[in-house]
């Protein structure tokens, strides 16, 4: 086979092309750190760093999420630890008034000192974050939770049902707060006779939760026996709830208990309707001060178990905020331990090896160096050298 001068000069240097192009891969490899710095580089290795960056965005994304709520939840906490602070300062007031030593004077004192913490009590319920939205009003964080109505003394809540959900993992979703009405609406109650001369007095909320969850329970005397049917809020078909009397005691479905006070007649029936805190509070200021000079047991004693209830209440969301916190806390900590396990994960398939990678650049820099040094030589090398 012949071969000549040019084909011998092409060969060596597309040689020294390759080999300067590996260098420059292995310098260029150096200096990113990076074992894997394309797609073509390792297809296979490459397909599984991109599902491990998209998981650790996942991961990432979720972390930020719990950090935000970590913080919204802890100012809620905060807010309802206030909130029992100043609801036990307004039942020792609430004590206080029951003193007969008070007088007229004394309980038109006190009763300014009630609507006073009962204005504290509404700052807090209707407290705004710095971006303007309200912790208790629901999905409708825009709003005002609990209002005066245009008739004085009376609240309602405009705020939703409804709460905020912040995703924290592929599968949780936590509450970022809690409504209003699951505090202050439903916590005491208001017994009306509708039918009948006697009246129910001593009514007690057995069951928070069941009894809030009723817009109004009305019992009735029907053929001798007492029939007790409730109406879901928000509509819905109407619910018997077994009743117990005995004696004078009637209980209802262990949700609430009262005493019926006065003679009773078929036919007869009274209705219970839930009370809202502020409402309570601005009727009990006032009785207070137009029902003489000292305020009457039963007053005394439903505003204390209205009060006793709100405190029950705010104590139960506290508890479900706590586990809240706790959950979250658990799972940033999983969090964590994926992400570090995924990054550890990637850098072992995109990161260098730089003991090999700098041995490997020494070899291919001599190898280039000895190349070039051959093809020097080689092209001084001609006939013309033996004929001299």
């Amino acid at each position: 086979m012949r071969v000549s001068t040019a084909q011998i000069s092409n060969m060596m240097v597309s040689s020294m092309q390759q080999q300067g192009g590996e260098l420059a891969k292995t310098y260029a490899d150096i200096t990113s750190g990076k074992r894997l710095r394309q797609p073509s580089d390792d297809a296979l290795d490459t397909v599984q760093i991109m599902q491990l960056n998209k998981e650790l965005s996942f991961l990432e994304q979720y972390n930020d999420n719990i950090d935000a709520l970590d913080n919204v939840l802890r100012q809620e906490e905060t807010l309802l630890t206030n909130m029992v602070n100043t609801l036990q300062g307004i039942r020792e007031t609430i004590l206080s008034a029951g003193n007969v030593a008070l007088g007229v004077d004394g309980l038109k004192s006190m009763s300014g000192v009630i609507e006073k913490q009962a204005d504290a009590l509404l700052s807090l319920v209707n407290y705004q974050r710095a971006d303007g939205q309200y912790f208790f009003s629901g999905l409708k964080t825009q709003t005002a939770p609990v209002v005066e109505t245009t008739t004085p003394g009376v609240y309602v809540y405009q705020g939703s049902e409804d709460k905020k959900q912040v995703s924290v993992s592929g599968s949780t979703d936590i509450s970022a707060n809690d409504p209003g009405s699951d505090i202050f609406f439903g916590s005491g109650v208001h017994a009306v006779t509708v039918v009948g001369t006697a009246t129910l007095k001593d009514t007690s909320i057995l069951d928070l939760q069941t009894f809030s969850a009723y817009d109004n329970v009305v019992v009735e005397n029907v053929a001798g026996t007492w029939t007790t049917t409730a109406t879901p809020k928000g509509g819905g078909p109407a619910v018997l709830l077994p009743t117990v009397v005995t004696g004078d005691e009637l209980t209802i479905a262990g949700v609430v208990s009262t005493t019926i006070d006065g003679a009773t007649a078929v036919g007869d029936r009274f209705t219970l309707k839930s009370v809202d805190t502020f409402t309570a509070l601005a009727n009990f200021a006032s009785a207070i001060t137009s029902g003489g000079d000292f305020v009457q047991g039963d007053v005394l004693g439903d505003m204390l178990n209205t009060i006793d209830n709100t405190i029950a209440k705010t104590g139960q969301v506290q508890t479900r905020v706590g586990g809240r916190l706790n959950t979250i806390s658990l799972i940033g900590n999983s969090h964590a331990d994926v992400i570090l396990m995924n990054q550890t994960l990637r850098s072992g398939l995109e990161d260098l090896d730089y003991a090999e990678a700098i041995s490997r650049f020494n070899l291919q820099q001599t190898a280039l160096s000895a190349a070039q040094q051959t093809f020097v030589k080689i092209q001084k090398m001609s006939l013309f050298d033996y004929l001299r």
